[in-house]
């Protein structure tokens, strides 16, 4: 009776210590999560907003390069991979807002800040409340990561703790990436918003 009571206990003390175990590593992993932004999630052309700002995406463009046209020349900025245009309004529900972050997010988890070059920039200000303003952010991409693109915009870039944000599917499957890729221009002209 001894043997069996110690490998009981010897059973039940390994169970306890794999449970342990398995509790230590999902506390952090719950722990993350309650640091996360709150995101409200939507679709181009819907609108999509939350407690601090309102977003709604109206097109999406792609170009090999973007045109930069001045009172004395006319250059072309190439890019070896895809320049992605999304031209979107933005309102602000509460406060005077200035997006804290945009980036695009593909499959695979892969994201991609505003395109670092100065020559390019898509337009963004501060928005007032119940006014929709409009923006154009350029992201440059490779060729390969255009489908599935998701464009993020959130309110705070250094506290992102309970801070809003909006994820907002850009509706562009395999076909019509293929297609945009396709027919992306070489002289691309930024549109004035």
């Amino acid at each position: 009776m001894n043997t069996v009571v110690r490998a009981v206990s010897w059973l039940v003390a390994v169970a306890l210590m794999a449970a342990a175990m398995w509790l230590h590593g999902v506390k952090p992993r719950q722990d993350a999560k309650m640091l996360d932004p709150i995101v409200s999630r939507g679709r181009i052309g819907t609108v999509v907003g939350n407690r601090v700002f309102s977003v709604q995406v109206d097109r999406v463009d792609v170009a090999t390069a973007i045109v930069k046209d001045s009172i004395l020349n006319r250059t072309a900025v190439p890019s070896p991979g895809l320049f992605v245009i999304v031209y979107l309004r933005i309102k602000s529900n509460q406060k005077p807002f200035t997006p804290g972050h945009v980036r695009l997010t593909t499959r695979g988890g892969l994201s991609y800040d505003e395109s670092g070059r100065p020559d390019i920039s898509g337009r963004s200000d501060t928005y007032e409340p119940m006014l929709w303003g409009p923006a154009s952010y350029v992201f440059e991409i490779p060729k390969d990561r255009l489908a599935g693109a998701r464009l993020i915009i959130g309110e705070s870039d250094v506290l992102s703790q309970l801070s809003a944000e909006v994820d907002v599917d850009l509706g562009v499957d395999a076909r019509k990436a293929a297609d945009l890729i396709g027919r992306a221009p070489r002289d691309y002209v930024l549109k004035t918003t």
